[in-house]
């Protein structure tokens, strides 16, 4: 256990420092701030004139501010997880390197939960500079992180599983599409009713009207069951998905 401890330590250390070396992944990680910035630039003009502030905004239109927040969640997720995993994974499978992993006595699930420890980090961090640049209230950071956090454990499984399938960067950016669409689907609610029902119980749904329940204060009511049911569903659903297909696929590789 201890030595198999000391390997992910190591994996995620140097998938970290990979990361930051990465000019592709950098913009990444940056792509959602900068929506986030783009986006209350201009909700901020057209709600509350010059100021940018989160509780002028929120004062002015309390959906704006969750319009804001709820991006941020979902840019964060879909965008880091998605393009950090899938596209990772597929450049090292393109260089070997997951083969000479292997080879060195590295474990397929080893490998796997470094680059879970490296994404889900890097989710939170940008969730966190999403968050601040959205101008949300400091006291409901810790919460918007965690709920960041949860809702990053599904993609990141899925995106693990599409990572590990994908053969090069081309289909893998053939399998990052979808996996962002449906990330997003949740900020499109506002359009109609059914759309929101379909966002609702999309991966980032439940979270998505969890951080909603948060900002209303009432993310300890009998509303929260039903959204923390979808994505304990979604948690499930990654994990037997996870469990069973990353074996086969990392020894395809």
């Amino acid at each position: 256990m201890n030595a198999s401890l000391r390997k992910v330590a190591a994996l995620a250390e140097k998938d970290a420092a990979d990361l930051f070396k990465n000019p592709t992944m950098l913009v990444v990680l940056l792509m959602p701030i900068g929506f986030m910035l783009m986006f209350r630039l201009i909700i901020g003009d057209t709600a509350v004139g010059s100021s940018l502030s989160g509780p002028a905004l929120s004062a002015a239109d309390p959906s704006m501010q969750k319009f804001l927040l709820g991006s941020g969640l979902c840019m964060s997720v879909g965008m880091t997880a998605s393009m950090v995993l899938i596209y990772g994974i597929a450049e090292e499978k393109e260089k070997r390197t997951l083969r000479t992993l292997m080879l060195a006595n590295v474990h397929a699930g080893e490998v796997a939960a470094s680059k879970g420890i490296v994404a889900l980090a890097a989710v939170v961090a940008v969730g966190a500079a999403c968050f601040l640049v959205a101008g949300g209230e400091l006291n409901l950071l810790a919460c918007c992180l965690a709920l960041t956090a949860l809702g990053a454990i599904p993609v990141i499984l899925i995106s693990l599983v599409l990572g590990l399938a994908s053969r090069d960067q081309m289909t893998a950016g053939f399998f990052s599409v979808p996996v962002l669409l449906v990330a997003l689907m949740p900020t499109f609610g506002m359009v109609n009713d059914t759309i929101d029902r379909i966002g609702s119980a999309t991966p980032l749904g439940g979270v998505y009207s969890l951080l909603n329940l948060a900002l209303d204060g009432r993310l300890l009511s009998m509303d929260a069951l039903a959204p923390l049911a979808v994505t304990g569903v979604w948690i499930a659903i990654g994990a037997v998905a996870f469990a069973a297909l990353y074996r086969r696929l990392a020894r395809d590789n």
